[in-house]
């Protein structure tokens, strides 16, 4: 895959919808909830959950594996981990991917939004943890499933998977989350409200309340391209464009498309609930992330990336729950593409082969992983080398 393929799929760092996707998308399913409380207070009425599967469920629904999208992905986003020989084997596991809580798509059927409940700006705004609840929801309500081999996500699917770890201890026995954050962090922050603001700026936002058929598009492109520099490294930069025509290029390309690919509304609440999120917020923790940390029960296999501007491993908390987590790993995915390393071919190749391994030894009863909990070429447990 090259580099503007992928970015031209998934610039700013959170889309995924089509690196990797299957030819063919297993038919999409609809889990009704009706009324879906938030931690708020606030109630969102016939809240419904849009989702695939890859896969057989077992007749004891034992072998679930819940695999969450990023920020402007959809279900069909993380289905380049899941198939026949993959990391998450369909020919083993029972793999489900919902749109999770507000995706940002164009589709009118897919999981409840802003948009698409028809309420806009006056939808209340929702937390990570309100989207691991509505998850929760779809598994056991819908699903019957009461207990998962595994959850994982990628990006604020990874955020979604540490506090998966932390909202339900006990419901999984491995949680995998790829360039993930534990918490906020203050340069993030930044970035999404720059984004934010880009897509504000368009007269076409008119305060959110614009109509289906004249979105803000040029707003929406330019920020979501914002962030998604920092989806990037420098050096990837610097390696696949060979001057400032290419880029130039490049950056209004894919506003265009972006643009026109993405409901604005929508992700504009996804990012809120990003730059609101720490796994240690709530009680019995209040902000102490250690004690958050301390809490989890599952394995966690971390896989952040040491070139992600987006999720510092550092900042981002990541490395201050591994270290003290009573039961985890992190796997360094080291690739100059930053945050968006993960779909690069070597990293896939990572991510199997560390997943594979872990949930061989859960199905085999061994303790623990296999090889150090920290890369050799890291220098100290709490950074990233260099």
């Amino acid at each position: 895959m090259t580099f503007t393929a992928l970015m031209l799929g998934v610039v700013a760092g959170l889309a995924f919808a089509s690196v990797g996707a299957a030819a063919q998308s297993p038919p999409v399913q609809t889990c009704q909830l009706g009324d879906l409380a938030l931690e708020s207070g606030a109630v969102v009425p016939n809240f419904r959950m849009t989702y695939i599967t890859h896969g057989t469920l077992g007749a004891d629904k034992g072998n679930a594996i819940l695999s969450l999208h990023g920020l402007r992905g959809t279900r069909d986003s993380q289905s380049l981990l899941a198939g026949p020989g993959k990391a998450f084997d369909t020919s083993t596991y029972f793999v489900v991917q919902p749109d999770t809580l507000g995706v940002a798509s164009l589709d009118p059927n897919a999981t409840t939004s802003p948009s698409r409940s028809g309420m806009n700006m006056k939808f209340p705004r929702f937390t990570i943890r309100d989207m691991v609840k509505a998850e929760h929801r779809m598994l056991t309500e819908c699903l019957g499933i009461q207990h998962l081999i595994a959850v994982t996500g990628i990006s604020m699917g990874g955020i979604g998977a540490m506090q998966w770890a932390v909202s339900f201890p006990d419901f999984m026995d491995a949680v995998i989350p790829i360039v993930p954050q534990a918490h906020a962090t203050r340069q993030g922050n930044f970035i999404y409200e720059a984004s934010r603001q880009a897509i504000m700026l368009d007269p076409k936002w008119r305060g959110g309340e614009y109509s289906a058929d004249d979105r803000p598009r040029r707003g929406t492109g330019i920020g979501l391209n914002i962030q998604g520099a920092f989806a990037y490294s420098a050096e990837i930069f610097g390696e696949k464009f060979k001057d400032r025509a290419e880029v130039d290029n490049f950056f209004a390309s894919t506003t265009e498309q972006i643009g026109a690919a993405t409901e604005a509304r929508d992700w504009v609440y996804r990012t809120w609930a990003i730059t609101d999120h720490d796994i240690a917020k709530m009680p019995p923790f209040n902000g102490d992330l250690r004690a958050a940390a301390r809490s989890i029960k599952a394995r966690l296999l971390l896989m952040p990336n040491c070139y992600d501007q987006l999720h510092p491993p550092g900042e981002s908390g990541a490395m201050e729950v591994a270290a003290h987590a009573p039961n985890a790993k992190i796997v360094d995915l080291d690739h100059i593409s930053g945050h968006s390393g993960y779909a690069e071919p070597a990293s896939i190749a990572l991510i199997a082969a560390e997943v594979k391994d872990l949930l061989k030894r859960i199905v085999d009863k061994r303790p623990g992983f296999s090889g150090p909990r920290f890369p050799r070429h890291w220098t100290r447990a709490d950074r990233c080398p260099g």
